[in-house]
């Protein structure tokens, strides 16, 4: 995701069951302020800028009320993620959602978060990112739009073929994905001030500023409360991140300082930063352009420097977009085989390649479950899927922060007033019931979709950890037994 789902954020889920063993080691093993604020804020710059602010507009219809909307959601990834700060100062130690859930609430709701992210959350963000990868590669050469349904069959088949590829290089490889994502998100960076530039360009040269001032006002915006909460989610969604610190806060070098303080600063400048583009692209494009562009970035090079410029942005969104794509194969794959390891899933999905030492069938298995997603060609259904179960899952985590305080009665060095995690969770709530409020029909229909995933998932999760699925009378635990030795004999996995 982020959507800003970029590949640091998703590291193994480890958790230090004794505090003091978070003081153990030299100081200069531990993460520092600087790095803390580095990570938080480039998992929050991630692509969601290439991809949401015309999501948004579309919904509240006015610049100025567009630009509104992008504070307000980074304001509330500063309260979670202050929340967040705190659980983890009250519970020590890596893992993020998994530890303070399962704390709680127990394994089979944690056991709902693992699976439900390994088989809903990443799969979808990894389609967003291909799709939009594919749409600014061919917006570069046509101007056929992706929603006539001909085309549609074309996009869900560009979404299998990238996955596939980023999941043979997975394969081959983990230095050589880790290379190439470094190498592309060079290319984030510079789309970004490419933006910014031509936005400046674009407001110096201009004959008339007084058109570019009208597309910042509030003129026409929409009054509709389900519409307007819709209108959050591209902005919500454009800055997950703000969670990442907590998944490695165990290595964290005084955490009661540096946690609060490193998402502080990291949210801020990711405001400011959002901010700027929106302003960037206001500059650039006219309302109605920026409303129906499918690609927005490409648009707005097109119009500051026609072709070159519009070149420039696709192979900087394209090649962002992918680095994610790797990113999100290597750590889902990693999560899966966690699960497999701890027995939420079958045990053969554990294995690892004895040649290249990467686990081949839990990135084969990603690679299966994000072609599923793939058939899904709608943005707007696949960025619905993504926050309602993210934001899930972040309710139960300020709902288990309010149980800490009053139950355990935990009184960490650092507190956020009470108030906010009681916002926070009403907030969720209102954010994941708003499609099923909204009048237009589509949104309900990918509010039913995600109930449904979830009405799957939650059995199993819980039949998961039953005794009597282990036993070896079990006619599932037989099955997934004989694979497993299956597997263990070709002699090429460990």
């Amino acid at each position: 995701m982020s959507i800003n789902s970029e590949a640091t954020e998703h590291t193994p889920l480890i958790s230090s069951d004794n505090p003091e063993s978070d003081e153990s080691g030299s100081k200069s093993d531990k993460i520092q302020l600087f790095s803390c604020i580095s990570v938080a804020l480039s998992m929050m710059t991630g692509v969601g800028i290439f991809i949401f602010p015309n999501m948004v507009l579309q919904h509240v219809e006015s610049g100025g009320a567009s630009l509104v909307v992008w504070a307000i959601a980074g304001v509330v990834a500063l309260l979670a993620g202050l929340c967040y700060s705190e659980l983890s100062i009250a519970l020590p130690g890596s893992g993020g959602e998994l530890v303070y859930i399962q704390k709680v609430f127990g394994k089979a709701p944690a056991n709902l978060f693992l699976l439900t992210s390994a088989f809903v959350k990443y799969p979808a963000i990894t389609i967003i990112m291909t799709r939009t990868s594919f749409t600014y590669l061919m917006r570069c050469f046509t101007d056929f739009s992706f929603e006539v349904p001909p085309y549609q069959f074309v996009l869900s088949l560009a979404g299998i073929v990238i996955v596939v590829i980023t999941c043979l290089m997975a394969c081959y490889s983990t230095r050589l994905c880790t290379l190439t994502i470094n190498a592309l998100n060079l290319c984030k960076l510079a789309g970004i001030l490419l933006i910014l530039s031509f936005a400046v360009y674009v407001a110096i040269t201009a004959p008339d500023k007084h058109e570019i001032t009208e597309r910042f006002s509030f003129k026409n915006t929409a009054t509709n409360i389900p519409t307007i909460l819709l209108s959050l989610f591209g902005a919500v969604a454009s800055y997950e991140g703000w969670n990442c610190l907590n998944l490695v806060a165990g290595e964290v070098h005084n955490p009661q300082r540096t946690m609060p303080l490193a998402i502080t600063i990291a949210t801020c400048a990711a405001i400011v930063f959002y901010i700027s583009c929106n302003v960037a692209y206001l500059t650039v494009l006219p309302l109605d352009v920026m409303k129906e562009s499918t690609a927005v970035a490409l648009d707005l090079g097109r119009l500051a420097l026609g072709q070159t410029g519009q070149i420039l942005l696709s192979v900087c969104v394209v090649a962002s977009c992918l680095a994610t794509v790797l990113g999100l194969v290597l750590c889902n794959s990693r999560l899966l085989q966690r699960a497999a390891l701890d027995g939420q899933v079958p045990e053969f999905i554990k294995f690892t390649l004895i040649r290249t030492s990467t686990p081949i069938i839990s990135i084969l298995l990603h690679g299966f479950i994000s072609s599923i997603f793939a058939l899904i060609t709608s943005l707007d259904a696949l960025t619905t899927i993504v926050i309602i179960v993210s934001w899930l899952f972040y309710m139960l985590c300020f709902t288990a922060q309010l149980v800490l305080r009053f139950r355990d009665r935990l009184k960490p060095s650092f507190r956020v007033p009470t108030l906010i995690p009681m916002v926070l969770i009403l907030f969720s709530l209102v954010l994941m019931v708003s499609p099923a409020l909204s009048s237009v029909g589509k949104y309900r229909s990918f509010f039913t979709v995600t109930v449904i995933l979830l009405a799957i998932l939650t059995p199993i999760s819980i039949i998961s950890t039953l005794p009597s699925l282990r036993t070896s009378g079990n006619k599932l635990v037989q099955t997934s037994e004989r694979l497993t030795r299956f597997i263990e004999s070709s002699g090429s996995f460990s």
